[in-house]
């Protein structure tokens, strides 16, 4: 089994054992004045990295009360946050063409837990057409986003370099940044660190239209004859000793958010200072 797969399973498992434990429980207003606590304010765009884990906390409403259920609520209570002025972009990775697979658009499952697919099918959800690291996006930009054109997964015109340009919020709710940095990855391409490169994948794209076309995407991927896979602990640390990252508890789980900005920039001086600070081959503990 892999990684997703197992992540997903962990994260079901996680959600039926904890939405039965007792006291704790937060509403989704919770959520909602948590994010506008942390400066997420109506007409932002937030990237948000969600664990189940959080809608677990919620009450039951009524005793059959399913987990979809609980799910929705989580994600109206971001999009409470940010109004229907903002924009809500979830990762909805796939990971097709690493795998040799087709990526249909519309179809394609996201592989990264059970917000990210509770989003995906969402009505007024959009997706964007990478067939690695795809994004569900609603709202006032979201169309914008998954007209995007997809040709490097970490490239200055990818959805990570809009949000750049943009200076979005990255939210990591009830998760750790090891688990919501992929942001981080587009800091290190644009950085040009050692122990990345580039590799070009191919494959057949399934466009919402119906339309099938054969694509070539760059992703620049790891050295794994390294220890290169991503240790941000440190940068964590950094952005919180700086001032930059914000963060409020929330029942049994925690958020925290940090501008795209704040992040490029913090993760930048960190590569400048030591080439291999957000890899483990870098780590200090």
């Amino acid at each position: 089994m892999g990684y997703h797969k197992r992540l997903q399973k962990l994260e079901a498992a996680r959600l039926a054992v904890n939405r039965n434990l007792k006291g704790s429980t937060i509403a989704p207003s919770d959520v909602t004045a948590a994010l506008t606590s942390i400066g997420i304010e109506r007409g932002s765009m937030v990237l948000v990295h969600a664990d189940a884990i959080v809608a677990a906390q919620f009450p039951a409403v009524h005793p059959a009360m399913a987990d979809d259920e609980r799910l929705d609520l989580l994600i109206g209570a971001i999009e409470a946050a940010i109004g229907t002025d903002g924009t809500l972009v979830i990762p909805a990775f796939s990971y097709s063409f690493t795998k040799g697979e087709v990526f249909d658009v519309l179809r394609t499952p996201s592989a990264v837990g059970m917000v990210s697919e509770r989003f995906r099918i969402q009505q007024g959800v959009c997706r964007t057409s990478d067939p690695i690291f795809s994004f569900a996006c609603r709202g006032r930009l979201a169309s914008e986003l998954c007209a995007l054109p997809v040709n490097e997964c970490f490239g200055a015109e990818s959805v990570f370099g809009f949000l750049h340009r943009r200076n979005a919020h990255i939210v990591d709710l009830g998760c750790s940044m090891s688990r919501g940095g992929t942001f981080v990855h587009y800091v290190e391409t644009a950085h040009g660190v050692d122990y990345r490169y580039r590799k070009e994948f191919s494959g057949t794209v399934i466009y919402p239209s119906g339309q099938r076309a054969e694509h070539s995407v760059v992703y620049n991927v790891r050295d794994l004859t390294r220890r290169s896979d991503a240790d941000l602990r440190r940068l964590q640390r950094r952005l919180a000793d700086d001032g930059k990252s914000r963060t409020a508890n929330l029942g049994r789980s925690r958020v925290m958010a940090v501008t795209a900005g704040d992040l490029f920039a913090t993760a930048w001086r960190m590569l400048d200072e030591d080439p291999v600070a957000l890899i483990a081959e870098g780590s200090r503990e």
